[in-house]
């Protein structure tokens, strides 16, 4: 689930690890998946993808669009923030995945 706090830089919102609470969270990948294609931003660029993928299928099977935020928290976890829209309501899921040796956040090389 997303997790947030106010108390840890004043005047901002922090997203915090859905796993253990921590706040320092860094965003690996972002997947935007519609029903004909995923478009997909991280350290590497961006890349178009026109080919059927989970997410394109997901998307699809609930009418809307998914968007996925990859990441990875200082204490080791990696997971997905996934948003899902269908009929006017967003849901918010959690996808744990396997730990990652190489995190390369968006921003940097």
């Amino acid at each position: 689930m997303l997790r947030t706090s106010v108390e840890e830089i004043p005047g901002f919102e922090t997203l915090l690890c859905p796993v253990c609470g921590f706040y320092y969270v860094h965003p690996l990948r972002v997947k935007v998946a519609t029903g004909e294609f995923t478009v997909i931003v991280d350290a590497g660029g961006f890349r178009f993808l026109g080919a059927e993928s989970e997410d394109s299928r997901v998307a699809v099977r609930n009418g809307g669009v998914r968007i996925c935020l990859e990441y990875w928290c200082e204490y080791g976890h990696h997971g997905e923030l996934i948003l899902q829209f269908h009929e006017g309501v967003t849901t918010v899921e959690h996808r744990g995945l396997p730990p990652t040796a190489e995190a390369r956040v968006i921003w940097r090389s």
